[in-house]
């Protein structure tokens, strides 16, 4: 009785003992009781408090962290992850997305400063170049400048890049001005990188420099262009790359499409003459950095800023044709293979030089000479001539027809049938011939008045056994089932290039023919159809009326025949009426010149290389 009243009082003693040493507190700071007291004092703790001692004891917990978490009091719980840029940019192209440009801005610009970088700064100003807002993107950058964001090189090419998609200068002429701002910034700071980065190649980059030689073409400041080019160091990491080179030429392009617009024949010499003397210099430049090589990108421009010039620019151009591109002209040694610079792009520009210079017997040699080298075995070679080389290809023909040469018709054939045949082996989409081709072919014929042609060409393209006529047979002819898309609908234009040529062969069965096939295409349908173009639904209704009559005056027509072409004369003169004065299409326009205006190119070339000859010997 006595010992266990005296075990009692002991535990109470304890218990006094441990508040008075604030116990508990020492278990939330992390200090721990002696061992051998824990083990005193364990048993009656377990059984006189055993609540307390399940959650309050020392070997139940390790760290104060752990207490705190356990009691739920709050004071420990863990610190909430600090915003880090990636996530910052995250977050604001997400609003961007849902449309809220305004939204993002503000969210950048509460955020603490360690959450933001100039990357955070660069994401939004290309997002609010993307929606067009490009004076809030100047804006952000001169905020962020304010903030002590230094904008770096990625930062100068987003903004000039942004900036180039403008086309309508006259009514962005404050954006013009930021666009000289951002340059003269930026030569600022590739001063000081040279200064204190010099081996930071990533800051040394050309790149914002193209975009804004893109802007100056773009707004027509041409000079400033040259200013700019010649501002450039002329060797090391800064010299002028063969992006800087393309970006010219391509001004100068613009200069030469506004020219002949506006009509200004003296300013595209200057800018063909330009274009020249950039190659020069690009020459030049070759010479001092190993490094810089020649792409078909930059020569393909070349040749298309020296297209508009004059006689002796053009001649230049031959010259980069031969010595880049490997294209020989007849009598020249032919090289054994062709050039690693021969692609899709040099090669159409090569044929749009020869057709401007109206020497088509040259286009149709250079076309030819890619066509017959053509490993078809290999991948890389299939994609070489497309549908647009087989449309210059066959203009070219039609421009050899129209100066009276012979057999143009059957070539521009020969070229539909390689294209197709080429296609259904390889499976060359891109080759598939257009319905402006096909045109072109028919307008061959027409010029060669070859109707047999004609209708093989017309076979070709629309499927139809236009060769099935008989001559006062009333059958239908029937149509090949080929795949989708290669049988293309009779038009305005196609049965038009038919009648015209029936009507040049001057035959009276192929004129017949020619309306059999009218009918068939319903040709009254093809006259009512305003949307087509006015000048060959105007074409259709004259050759029409012209077949008709034609016909009417040899006889031989069935009273149904007289009825049906008569309900077509009313029709046709009709739309005489309404088209009259429609705008010409510029292919039936082209001016294809003469033999004599050739000659007179030749001796006009070779009287300048004389010039130029004797100027420098002198």
């Amino acid at each position: 009785m006595i010992s266990s009243q005296s075990r009692r009082t002991a535990a109470r003693n304890v218990i006094l003992k441990l508040k008075q040493n604030n116990w508990w507190r020492s278990i939330g700071s992390g200090i721990t009781i002696d061992s051998s007291l824990e083990r005193k004092q364990g048993s009656s703790l377990l059984g006189r408090y055993p609540d307390k001692a399940r959650t309050g004891g020392p070997s139940n917990f390790r760290s104060r962290a752990q207490l705190e978490k356990r009691q739920g009091n709050g004071e420990g719980v863990q610190k909430k992850r600090l915003l880090k840029p990636y996530d910052l940019s995250i977050q604001l192209k997400r609003l961007c997305s849902e449309g809220d440009l305004d939204g993002a801005i503000e969210r950048l610009k509460s955020t603490p400063r360690d959450a933001q970088n100039v990357a955070v700064w660069n994401t939004m100003i290309s997002e609010c170049l993307s929606a067009e807002r490009y004076q809030l993107s100047y804006d952000l950058f001169i905020d962020m400048k304010r903030r002590g964001f230094s904008p770096n090189s990625i930062t100068f090419s987003t903004m000039l890049s942004g900036i180039s998609l403008i086309k309508d200068w006259p009514k962005y002429s404050k954006q013009l001005q930021n666009a000289h701002s951002l340059y003269e910034s930026y030569l600022k700071h590739l001063e000081s990188v040279k200064f204190h980065e010099a081996d930071n190649l990533k800051e040394l980059s050309l790149q914002p420099l193209v975009a804004y030689i893109q802007i100056l073409g773009d707004a027509g400041d041409y000079h400033k262009i040259f200013d700019v080019y010649f501002a450039m160091d002329q060797e090391g990491p800064l010299a002028p790359d063969r992006f800087v080179f393309t970006a010219m030429f391509k001004a100068i392009s613009a200069r030469q499409r506004r020219s002949v617009i506006g009509g200004e024949a003296s300013t595209r010499n200057d800018a063909a003459s330009d274009a020249k003397h950039v190659w020069i210099q690009m020459e030049k430049v070759m010479q001092r950095n190993p490094d810089f090589f020649l792409d078909p990108g930059l020569i393909a421009t070349a040749i298309r800023a020296l297209t508009r010039g004059s006689p002796n620019d053009q001649s230049f151009a031959f010259t980069i044709i031969h010595d880049q591109l490997g294209l020989s002209k007849p009598g020249e040694d032919m090289p054994k293979r062709l050039s690693n610079n021969l692609n899709a792009w040099t090669l159409d520009a090569t044929l749009q030089l020869c057709n401007s210079m109206q020497k088509h017997r040259l286009a149709v040699h250079f076309a030819r000479q890619v066509m017959d080298k053509i490993n078809w075995d290999k991948v890389w070679m299939r994609y070489l001539i497309d549908s647009n080389h087989i449309h210059k290809l066959l203009r070219a023909y039609a421009g050899l027809a129209a100066l009276g040469s012979l057999n143009e018709s059957n070539e521009a054939l020969g070229a539909l049938e390689w294209s197709v045949q080429n296609d259904v082996i390889y499976h060359l989409p891109k080759l598939t011939p257009t319905a402006q081709s096909y045109h072109l072919a028919l307008m061959t014929c027409c010029r060669s008045a070859d109707w047999p042609t004609a209708v093989r060409v017309y076979e070709l393209m629309t499927g139809v056994e236009a060769s099935q006529f008989e001559s006062g047979g009333s059958r239908s002819p029937t149509v090949k089932k080929r795949s989708k898309g290669k049988n293309l609908p009779t038009d305005v234009e196609t049965m038009s290039f038919l009648l015209r040529t029936a009507l040049a062969a001057n035959n009276i069965t192929h004129i017949r023919h020619a309306m059999w096939l009218a009918d068939f295409a319903r040709v009254d349908a093809l006259l009512s159809d305003e949307h087509t173009a006015a000048f060959y639904r105007s074409k259709l209704a004259s050759t029409l009326m012209e077949a008709t009559k034609r016909l009417q005056e040899a006889g031989g027509l069935t009273q149904e025949q007289e009825k049906t072409w008569n309900s077509y004369r009313s029709l046709a003169r009709q739309v005489l009426k309404n088209t009259r004065g429609g705008p010409t299409p510029g292919v039936e326009e082209e001016r294809l010149g003469s033999i004599r205006t050739l000659v007179d190119m030749d001796n006009y070339v070779a009287f300048e290389m004389a010039s130029r000859s004797t100027k420098s010997r002198t």
